[in-house]
């Protein structure tokens, strides 16, 4: 109560000076503007929670016959049983020999076009010509490795337990490339046929960067002349929970991607005994230079995309975090500062440095002369490599330590979502899930994408699979799964989806 006491008499206080210099007409009028203000932000704060009131979000997962369910999701499983890990050629031409197999009017009504490494590239022509642009679904093949990590589950065996299919590559990405190839098989054959040229591209090392498989199939699009009305690409899910909101499932479209690059930091020093340090080692240069990038994150900005994600958010959210939002953009440092332990939400609004690797001496009793260190950043569209270069060299100039771009892959464009190819998944999203929020955003993480950027002004990074954060968050660690019903869920997408072309 002391305290609340003090603060009125501070604003007495402060007020009569203010009127004793400016007059009573100037102090009302600032109290107006304020009273004005406040109204504005309520007023803004309610009528975002009106509409978040009215907002329907109920996910309904179609399901196929038992018969087709269970011979769907059992080819998933024997998918997953294949150690494609990037690299493994042997394992590569096993697995694409076994999808010859088992998706025979895909591969035998398909054109399968030549490409230089393990990428599969396929053409499904429509029968008439006509004004209808292509459309390219993508998926990889490959998988991260499974060593070192404690699997409860086999990760390469494909274990069916309790209607879910477990091991390495099960949502990333087998199940959205046996989704596609599912649906195709299946429409094949109920004698349907695409309303314009469908072209399919699986990559080989996605996991890597995609030079070996999708780089060489974006040069063989790129040399037929293609250019496309949709490229729909592995990206962000369906959240069962979003934001952790449980009656508020979301279907997440990634508009665009973050880029990449690395960055090498280098430091110092004259080598010597360890016995007899200096006041600071090359070691001990690294560590400062690292602290600082740590401590000094570039400043966040809010992207006009982000801005309607958050909109069309809020019904996840809070009351606090919904009058943020409502009041864009001047809430924006509140905004900024509210989510910034939200790791995956705060780095939408900037780009991030991370120190992933570390390189010094090779003995307990000898000073290196020199320690390394590499960094890893993500690339906030509106950045480039060069800016984050320069300002890596700024903060670090005062140091010995150099900074060199090792690597760089630039932010990919932002996807109207006004435009026909966001429309489409959409409006299949709506016809396969009913009545589920369709939210844009922007990829933290890269795809296969960033070699087709030439090839079409319409990309989406979506997976249509329902997952819970849980399932989510197993992706590259242990007992990876995707559950059933998600997974025969995604192939009836894909069927709509190809329908509405």
């Amino acid at each position: 109560m002391t305290f609340l006491n003090d603060l009125w008499a501070s604003f007495q206080i402060f007020a009569g000076n203010f009127t004793d210099r400016y007059g009573l007409w100037v102090n009302g009028l600032l109290l107006l503007l304020v009273l004005a203000a406040v109204g504005l932000f309520l007023w803004r704060s309610i009528r975002l929670g009106r509409r978040v009131r009215h907002t329907e979000a109920h996910l309904n997962l179609p399901e196929p016959s038992k018969t087709q369910s269970e011979e769907w999701c059992r080819r998933l499983s024997q998918a997953v049983s294949f150690p494609t890990v990037t690299g493994d050629k042997e394992a590569m031409s096993r697995f694409r020999s076994w999808l010859k197999e088992s998706f025979p009017l895909v591969f035998s009504r398909l054109r399968v076009l030549p490409c230089p490494g393990d990428g599969l590239l396929l053409q499904w022509r429509c029968p008439e010509k006509g004004e209808k642009g292509p459309v390219l679904l993508c998926a990889h093949m490959d998988v991260v490795p499974a060593e070192g990590q404690n699997w409860t589950h086999p990760p390469f065996e494909g274990e069916i337990k309790e209607e879910t299919v477990y091991g390495r590559g099960a949502l990333d990405c087998k199940g959205t490339l046996c989704g596609i190839l599912q649906a195709v098989e299946e429409l094949l054959r109920d004698g349907f046929t695409p309303g314009r040229d469908v072209y399919l591209a699986f990559g080989c090392d996605e996991e890597t960067g995609g030079a070996e498989g999708a780089a060489h199939i974006a040069k063989q699009l790129k040399m037929r002349g293609l250019h496309f009305d949709l490229i729909l690409d592995e990206g962000t899910p369906i959240s069962t929970a979003h934001l952790g909101k449980e009656n508020f499932p979301a279907a997440l479209l990634g508009v665009a991607e973050k880029g990449q690059a690395t960055f090498r930091l280098t430091a110092r020093q004259k080598a010597g005994h360890a016995a007899m340090p200096p006041q600071h080692t090359a070691v001990g240069y690294l560590s400062e230079a690292i602290c600082r990038i740590e401590s000094a994150p570039l400043h966040k900005r809010l992207l006009p995309v982000m801005q309607q994600c958050l909109l069309l958010s809020a019904p996840a959210m809070g009351s606090l975090q919904r009058a943020m939002v409502a009041n864009l953009p001047f809430t924006r440092p509140l905004l900024f500062r509210g989510t910034r332990h939200n790791l995956q939400l705060s780095a939408l609004f900037h780009s991030t440095f991370a120190a992933t690797c570390l390189e010094g001496g090779s003995a307990p009793n000898v000073l290196p002369e020199t320690a390394s260190a590499l960094v890893n950043a993500r690339i906030l569209q509106g950045d480039t490599g060069e800016k984050l270069l320069e300002y890596l060299r700024s903060l670090l100039d005062d140091l010995p330590v150099t900074v060199e771009m090792v690597s760089c892959q630039d932010p990919s464009a932002i996807t109207d979502t006004a435009g026909m190819g966001y429309q489409l998944v959409k409006g299949a999203v709506e016809e396969t899930f009913g009545r589920l929020p369709c939210i844009p955003t922007i990829m933290p993480a890269g795809t296969d994408t960033k070699h087709y950027q030439e090839l079409s002004h319409h990309i989406i990074r979506f997976i249509p699979l329902a997952v819970s954060d849980a399932t989510l968050g197993a992706v590259h660690g242990p007992d990876e799964h995707l559950p059933c019903r998600s997974y025969t869920a995604g192939v009836i997408f894909y069927e709509n989806l190809l329908k509405k072309l």
